[in-house]
């Protein structure tokens, strides 16, 4: 064989070089580029490395769980979600076809016991109850899961919200009781470091307040901002939806009126956590209690000072808010009902699966991309996806 010359070797070499730098670890995509050889060899040109849309998997690279069993969970869009299981936080990016087990050290048992918010695909917090509701400890990310941080807190679990990575509020539940509940309110202003308890209203407790009554049981709280906050829950009265708002940072707590509509006038009502878009526009789902059962969403217009009812729908089952014009009510049956202007007209969507029985919860994003889980006698759980507004659904974990 003749032996190459001394510029072909060249020439070799160069390309050889540039191709091993293009697989190199954060090196940088070369143009495309023409090695121009000796006359009296042959012009190698170089092809140039295209640009692909494909998303890769978290980094770094987290286990896939198969068919996890979900007890709960949340979509952040089309794409991205968090979601927990009896032993681990998990995530999507491929809308639940695929989850990636993120669990922080040392964590093996969740469940019922942990309490979580999801900002966005980077930042979560997960609490742990402790022994009992005055103690836990709160893990958080701010990588997706790669890493945690934990620290002690004086509150198990309860409903955690955060408004920005910094600033966050926790109700926790102390006893309840014959439809009364004493609660705690926390509040943070460093992502979770150290907390503050700016209210409590457990009679058994020195400095209790009852703005926020002992009476009813709570299903939550969200707040607006730093100042502005809510809960709501449900009574055993009627004509009174359960929401109490603070304007002070949790300090103290006022009932908001809100009127039931007169078709299920003298019947009682349990109130889901208003979902806020933006700094103004609020959608809050109430559950009508009445000789027949029913669903109404109240909007508002100036960041929850006042909220004004939709058309009630007249079904029960669980809500879902894709938008201030997207709402949603099911109860896992033959009928899904679905609004797209706000709630001033509804349609009826016919599902190609019926877990009226088994309905967990469910949850869409837009008018068409939603969620659905289930959770049969032997506690397994389900998770089903649409993508044509709830006509069709697919089994992602069957």
């Amino acid at each position: 064989m003749r032996p190459l010359s001394s510029k072909l070797w060249i020439g070799l070499t160069t390309i050889v070089f540039m191709i091993m730098a293009c697989a190199l670890p954060g090196s940088v995509t070369p143009t495309a580029t023409t090695v121009v050889l000796p006359p009296t060899e042959i012009p190698v040109t170089p092809t140039p490395i295209a640009a692909t849309a494909t998303v890769l998997p978290p980094t770094p690279f987290f286990p896939v769980v198969a068919s996890p069993q979900i007890d709960s969970f949340y979509m952040l869009d089309a794409s991205n979600g968090w979601a927990i299981s009896d032993t681990s936080v998990l995530r999507t990016i491929d809308g639940g076809t695929t989850w990636y087990n993120v669990t922080p050290s040392g964590v093996s048992s969740l469940g019922v016991r942990a309490s979580s918010f999801y900002l966005d695909a980077s930042t979560a917090w997960v609490a742990l109850m402790g022994t009992d509701p005055t103690n836990g400890t709160l893990y958080r990310t701010t990588d997706g899961g790669a890493t945690w941080t934990s620290v002690t807190v004086p509150f198990g679990g309860g409903w955690i919200k955060f408004v920005d990575p910094s600033n966050g509020w926790d109700l926790v539940g102390l006893s309840a009781g014959m439809s009364h509940q004493a609660v705690a309110v926390f509040t943070t202003s460093d992502g979770g470091n150290t907390w503050s308890q700016v209210f409590i209203d457990d009679p058994t407790v020195t400095g209790s307040s009852d703005t926020l009554p002992l009476v009813g049981d709570k299903n939550g709280i969200t707040a607006l901002d730093t100042n502005h906050a809510w809960v709501t829950g449900a009574q055993p009265s009627s004509d009174f939806v359960y929401i109490y708002m603070s304007q002070d940072g949790g300090h103290t707590w006022a009932h908001q009126n809100v009127a039931i509509p007169s078709a299920y006038a003298g019947g009682m009502t349990s109130a889901n956590l208003p979902i806020f878009f933006g700094s103004t526009t609020g959608v809050l789902p109430v559950i009508l209690i009445a000789n027949s059962n029913g669903v109404v969403f109240y909007i508002s217009q100036d960041a929850g000072q006042t909220w004004t009812a939709s058309q009630p729908v007249p079904q029960g089952g669980f809500t879902s808010v894709a938008s201030p014009a997207d709402f949603f009510v099911w109860d896992g049956g033959t009928t899904l009902n679905a609004s797209h202007d706000s709630g001033s007209t509804w349609s009826t969507v016919t599902p190609n699966i019926n877990v009226q029985n088994n309905l967990a919860s469910f949850q869409f994003v837009d008018s068409n991309t939603g969620w659905a889980l289930t959770e049969d006698a032997s506690r397994h759980h389900s998770l089903f996806k649409t993508s044509n507004g709830g006509a069709t659904w697919t089994a992602l974990i069957p």
